[in-house]
């Protein structure tokens, strides 16, 4: 199934801390796109779609990190992991908001 999203993903370079829900085993990888809604992560552990994390984005340019109390992995591809958020506590969700915002007002290329 492919998962289709209907937001736009600001491309980007940070860190993520990645914690499988269940066993709270915890990994590394690399952020690579992030959204509103989801994000798209590197890394070097192999997960299932459906799989419950929680997560740590470490965001570039000094922004505040966001914690994701919650996501779901939806899609696997080639060492990326497609997730999406399903529960982001008020004060990071703010703080997302206002690092998409000020960079989708960058011209293409600059993110």
């Amino acid at each position: 199934m492919r998962y289709s999203r209907f937001v736009r993903r600001i491309a980007i370079t940070g860190e993520a801390s990645v914690r499988l829900f269940s066993t709270e085993d915890s990994d590394d990888g690399t952020l690579l796109d992030v959204s509103r809604k989801g994000a798209r992560l590197c890394i070097n552990r192999l997960f299932r779609p459906g799989q419950k994390l929680m997560l740590m984005l470490d965001l570039p340019w000094d922004e505040p990190p966001v914690e994701v109390r919650l996501a779901t992995v939806k899609w696997v591809h080639e060492g990326t992991v497609g997730v999406e958020f399903l529960k982001v506590e008020n004060d990071d969700r703010v703080s997302l908001d206002v690092f998409l915002a000020s960079r989708s007002k960058l011209p293409a290329g600059e993110t």
